[in-house]
């Protein structure tokens, strides 16, 4: 098994020219750290652990290339009462072949892949299989971007959750960024997923907008507000569960005082439950700690990939998804 370390190094080392006559490759692997903690729910629960995230574009022409994504994290679960941790395992892969016209329009196709193991107590382990495919396409205009998306999730080799893999999955949603000045970034997305149980709706929705601004050439600090609805009328509730959340984050280039670039990142997440329906008398908290060391590759962005603006910025095709990559 490559060590994380390891890999993000000899991602460095890629040479920021042609990897072959025509063929360029330009990306961002981002070595993290999280901390997060979940109060007011009748007992300590926090989760903690490492995680490696790649994201990638193999670029053939002008035209044509292909986005490929890595992710990895390993956290531990601890609940005051249970005498073990649970050990979360999240892998997910990714490939997105892209095609660009002259006039700045695109259009692609997406597939993720996502392998979630929970181990519990012992040889205990309960898994989940998930993938993603669908298309999406946009328009560059010089200082922003729109781009709209369409597709299908499944549940896939899941013997412990099998009635799942009949369970009907549909994401959809509208990302956009602007460029207000050179110095500031807006960005924002609503997501969508509807999963249809045998005949029962629910309705998964996520919207955000973030910002990011330069301070100084090294220093850039940036945020992002929003909030997650599930609908579960069609389980008779009277109310919708909501997550509202506030992210507020500080990147600095250490290119200057390093032999190669790279950035480091600190941010803090506060994010409030709404759990009236399920008769809880408190709002419970999560709270989240997160640090991280990119490392861009050729003219790939040093902003990390294990922010939680990342879901302002458009860069999830499932409601649900962002959810699970907010812990």
């Amino acid at each position: 098994m490559i060590r994380p370390a390891i890999f993000v190094g000899v991602l460095a080392a890629l040479p920021s020219v042609s990897l072959a006559q025509g063929i360029t490759f330009d990306g961002a692997a981002t070595l993290g750290y999280s901390f997060t903690t979940v109060n007011d729910l009748g007992t300590d629960i926090s989760l903690n652990g490492a995680s490696l995230d790649f994201d990638g574009d193999l670029g053939f022409s002008d035209e044509f290339s292909v986005g490929l994504g890595f992710s990895f994290g390993s956290s531990n679960l601890e609940v005051t009462g249970l005498p073990n941790d649970i050990n979360i395992d999240l892998l997910s892969l990714s490939i997105e072949p892209e095609y660009r016209f002259s006039n700045g329009a695109y259009v692609g196709a997406y597939y993720r892949m996502g392998d979630l193991d929970v181990a519990l107590v012992g040889p205990l382990t309960i898994g989940l299989d998930t993938s993603q495919y669908g298309i999406f396409g946009g328009y560059d205009f010089g200082q922003g971007h729109v781009e709209v998306f369409y597709g299908q999730s499944q549940f896939t080799d899941n013997a412990l959750l099998g009635a799942l893999g009949n369970t009907d999955v549909t994401d959809y949603g509208i990302s956009a960024s602007y460029q207000a000045m050179p110095e500031l970034d807006i960005f924002g997305s609503v997501l969508r997923t509807d999963v249809d149980l045998g005949g029962t709706d629910l309705h998964f929705t996520a919207f955000s907008i973030g910002a990011e601004y330069d301070v100084t050439p090294e220093l850039a600090v940036y945020g992002s507000v929003g909030q997650t609805i599930i609908d579960l009328s069609a389980l008779g509730a009277p109310d919708d569960i909501t997550a509202t959340g506030l992210t507020i984050g500080a990147s600095y280039d250490l290119t200057s005082a390093a032999s190669i670039p790279m950035y480091v990142s600190a941010e803090y997440s506060h994010t409030n439950l709404d759990l009236s329906v399920l008769g809880l008398t408190t709002d419970p908290t999560v709270d989240r700690f997160a640090v991280g060391l990119t490392i861009p590759i050729g003219n790939g962005s040093g902003a990390a990939l294990n922010s939680n603006t990342r879901t302002a910025r458009g860069e999830y095709r499932s409601a649900v998804a962002a959810v699970f990559n907010s812990f």
